[in-house]
């Protein structure tokens, strides 16, 4: 039999399996089972001795405890075994003192400190009930309540008041400041989500699915395959914190129709045990929110882009390239420095989102009408494919000649500030239109170009604006009933 140990897997994605083919609670059933019986064939013939109970449950306690059993799931399986009738306060107290032993045996109590029994008895309590961990990313302290289903959950407040008041019960004299003082302590395991995901990955099976992957957008763009891969290797290194002088810089920014399912494409990049991790409500409004998100999040999802206001777009360009951020966490009294674990992805209706002309190479701007969101994905064997290119040293940064032909392409969706410009990228010059073409109604020119073009704002005045502009540019134009018509045939 093993001695007891504290377990120190804290993993809520793949718990080991103590019997081969058997989840963590079946192996810890199945183990009580046989400790159970063995104290029973220890004991037998002596059935009808009045301490036959008492005796068993002392040595079934003692031997859970060297199984390394968890104290509370054997203290509720021994509650549901008839021999030891409805007895749970006595069930409690044998387990309790059984398990508190081992930290108490090797210090003579005589020459212990009330406080500092105090203290082990606290640590002991905590440790044989729940699994603690404090997770980097959130800079929260989560348990797991042992014995019980459920995974890891946040240590609010009242999680820590329930610690308390049960340690009472147990007959541990631990105060609240005595719980938060062993949480909020060095002496808990740290817990990292991305590190803890890609450690537990399989192996690649040698299938490319990053391609098939990108291939769900629908695009004409044909480097969007390449520059998908690119971007899906640096989010990954952003996660290992491969890179201490640089973040991942660039973002995808899906342009299309709405229901086109660009933002639940964005979300199902991440695995379902990650989706705790995804961000599509980030507040730009607050340097402090936006670094703490950086920290706190693996994908950050900047839905509607094209709400951004001029001042924004050139702060979140800033943003990009940044591996740390220095913040001050919620309730926090010094700032503090933590890596960033965040990329960005971007969505928007807009056919011509950009502002900022000189950040627009931080952008893998593609149009797509339809994305395919209906067949599964394999997470675990696409981060294992991405995991396995970063340990072969494949790129996953973009190279000053693709920023530049980013830069190039992105200039289709670069917002236009004056209707001249407007009309040029939008109509063939007059002296290009066919002379059979119709003549199109100012008013239907006018929407046409405020639907492709934010930037234009119909207002009093600005028919009358723009058909000066058209007049002299050279468009023939003639009235009619309904309006003023002008002779223009679109790009």
């Amino acid at each position: 039999m093993k001695t007891h140990k504290i377990i120190e897997e804290i993993s809520d994605y793949h718990n080991p399996q103590e019997v081969p083919g058997m989840t963590q609670q079946e192996s810890w059933v199945r183990r009580f089972h046989d400790c159970l019986d063995e104290q029973l064939e220890r004991y037998r013939g002596e059935e009808n001795d009045e301490l036959y109970a008492v005796a068993v449950l002392e040595a079934l306690a003692d031997g859970c405890n060297r199984m390394g059993l968890p104290q509370e799931f054997a203290v509720r399986m021994a509650g549901f075994q008839s021999i030891f009738g409805e007895k749970h306060d006595m069930i409690k107290s044998v387990f309790k003192t059984a398990y508190l032993h081992k930290y108490l045996k090797a210090v003579p109590l005589k020459y212990m400190r009330p406080s500092a029994l105090l203290t082990f008895k606290t640590e002991a309590y905590l440790k044989e009930h729940y699994l603690l961990r404090m997770n980097v990313m959130t800079g929260v302290p989560e348990y797991k309540h042992l014995g019980v289903a459920y995974g890891f959950q946040p240590l609010d407040q009242k999680s820590r008041n329930t610690m308390s008041i049960n340690a009472l019960k147990a007959g541990v004299d631990s105060w609240d400041k005595d719980i938060n003082r062993y949480i909020d302590s060095s002496l808990i395991p740290t817990y990292e989500p991305m590190a803890d995901y890609l450690d537990h990955l399989p192996a690649w099976d040698r299938k490319d699915r990053i391609s098939a992957l990108a291939q769900r957008v629908k695009t004409d763009d044909p480097q969007w395959e390449h520059y998908f891969h690119v971007w899906m290797l640096s989010m990954v290194a952003q996660w290992k914190g491969m890179s201490r002088q640089h973040g991942n810089a660039i973002v995808p920014l899906l342009i299309g129709p709405q229901g086109s399912g660009k933002t639940t494409f964005c979300r199902r990049l991440l695995p379902e045990t990650l989706q705790a991790y995804y961000n599509d409500r980030l507040s730009m409004k607050n340097d402090n929110d936006i670094f703490i998100a950086m920290s706190s999040f693996a994908l950050i999802n900047i839905d509607e882009f094209d709400a951004l206001s001029k001042k924004q777009q050139p702060i979140l360009k800033y943003l990009l390239s940044k591996h740390d951020v220095k913040m001050r966490p919620p309730y926090g009294k010094v700032m503090e420095q933590r890596q960033r674990f965040a990329s960005f992805i971007a969505t928007t209706n807009n056919l011509r989102p950009l502002i900022d002309q000189t950040g627009s190479r931080r952008f893998v701007c593609v149009y797509a009408d339809e994305i395919d969101n209906g067949r599964r994905i394999s997470h675990d064997q696409i981060y294992a494919q991405l995991l396995h290119e970063l340990k072969e040293g494949k790129r996953y940064w973009f190279t000053e000649a693709e920023n530049k032909r980013l830069m190039q392409q992105n200039s289709r969706f670069q917002q236009v500030g004056d209707y001249e410009n407007m009309i040029r990228l939008t109509y063939a010059a007059p002296d290009e239109t066919p002379e059979e073409t119709a003549y199109t109604l100012l008013h239907d020119i006018m929407m046409e170009l405020a639907g492709l073009f934010p930037t234009m704002k119909i207002k009093s005045g600005t028919s009358i604006e723009l058909g000066r502009v058209l007049r002299a540019m050279g468009y023939e134009y003639k009235k009619i009933k309904s309006g003023i018509t002008y002779k223009v045939v679109k790009r």
